[in-house]
């Protein structure tokens, strides 16, 4: 068995060489864009890895993070926290913790079917607002074929994946949400690791890779294409058979323009829960939000209230004015604004200006 895996170790190490033509078969990338599409790469393996191997038992959940400050995918959220937890529709299990000071939270029973198909199809929504939570912002949730707490979504046999989304407007000042997961059946006692486990994790680790991968790189294609320097709608059920959340309008969009030009966004805010506004790089993965100004949501922006509406000011370096985000000197990307739990959804004015006309005005 240890030669036939040392093969296996083999065929894993020259399929992840192959994985690398994703990004050198694409055309016209600047240095910028495949330098961080190997970047990309690296960063999809190893969430890939924690995913199946090390959180795989669906007998024993735990949670991990599909998308986090160093491991990115498909226009994560600067302003959450994920949870994912690998389970299985033949268990039940009870979801349990505190709120702590979230602004939205929100649990997703998916079908993860990225290394298959590029999906994640939704079998379940429960949010905040349709649950109860005690004093003390403890909850309960069960999932299973029947309710065994106040709050309860039913676990169909497609479903293999739960997401938390746990939204703050000042992530980094707010008590987070402290969320466990337990199954409520009866568990087999967890076993040693063998060949053919960890062989199976390896292949569906690449599958994993490449169909998240191909998936996103087809969508920024596209915004590229059809979406360059606009925020439209966008078909909404696409974007949510991709793990989207059904209470978020996501306008999806493209930036390109010259280091002389600044972008200018503005938009009526509508009656929601929550909004923000992101600047991502060419792979769909939300930008520097450690260290630079690449997001602003509801809390964070300053807004025109006669009229309830904001104006954002997209630069590649920084600018001396309100609402300024910037690309991080980068001349191009992907770019999200979503709108929780709103009821309508206004589409943004977006216009090129020149850098010099903004300091016109601004003096």
């Amino acid at each position: 068995m240890a030669k036939d895996f040392k093969q296996t170790w083999n065929d894993f190490c020259d399929e992840l060489k192959l994985v690398g033509e994703i990004v050198s078969n694409q055309k016209d990338l600047s240095e910028t864009d495949e330098v961080e599409g190997y970047r990309y790469l690296t960063r999809l393996l190893r969430l890939a890895l924690e995913m199946n191997i090390e959180h795989s038992n669906a007998s024993h959940p735990s949670f991990y993070s599909l998308s986090h400050e160093t491991a990115k995918i498909g226009a994560d959220n600067p302003d959450n926290i994920y949870l994912n937890s690998n389970i299985d529709g033949s268990f039940s299990y009870e979801v349990y913790g505190n709120i702590g000071e979230v602004d939205y939270l929100s649990f997703g029973l998916k079908e993860n079917r990225y290394s298959i198909d590029g999906t994640m199809v939704s079998m379940g929504e429960i949010d905040l607002s349709l649950m109860a939570v005690k004093e003390d912002g403890s909850f309960r949730l069960s999932l299973g074929p029947e309710p065994t707490s106040q709050n309860y979504l039913h676990l169909p046999p497609e479903a293999n994946m739960l997401i938390v989304r746990q939204t703050y407007s000042r992530r980094m000042h707010q008590k987070h949400s402290v969320v466990h997961i337990k199954n409520l059946g009866k568990s087999e006692p967890t076993s040693l690791l063998t060949a053919e486990d960890l062989t199976r994790h390896l292949i569906n680790s690449l599958a994993f890779v490449r169909g998240t991968a191909g998936t996103f790189l087809a969508w920024v294609k596209e915004f590229k294409e059809n979406h360059k320097n606009a925020l439209p709608l966008g078909d909404q059920s696409f974007f949510q058979a991709a793990g989207g959340d059904p209470k978020i309008y996501y306008l999806h969009g493209y930036y390109d323009f010259k280091d002389s030009e600044y972008l200018e966004i503005t938009t009526a805010i509508p009656e929601c829960e929550f909004w923000n506004f992101q600047l991502e790089n060419y792979w769909m993965e939300s930008l520097d939000y450690r260290h630079n100004p690449i997001h602003l949501n509801s809390k964070t922006a300053k807004l025109d209230t006669d009229i309830n509406s904001v104006k954002i000011v997209v630069s590649h370096q920084k600018l001396n004015i309100q609402n300024n985000i910037i690309t991080e000197g980068r001349s191009n990307g992907a770019m999200l604004l979503r709108w929780v739990d709103a009821r309508d959804c206004p589409i943004p004015d977006i216009q090129i200006k020149s850098i010099t006309e903004l300091e016109v005005q601004d003096a």
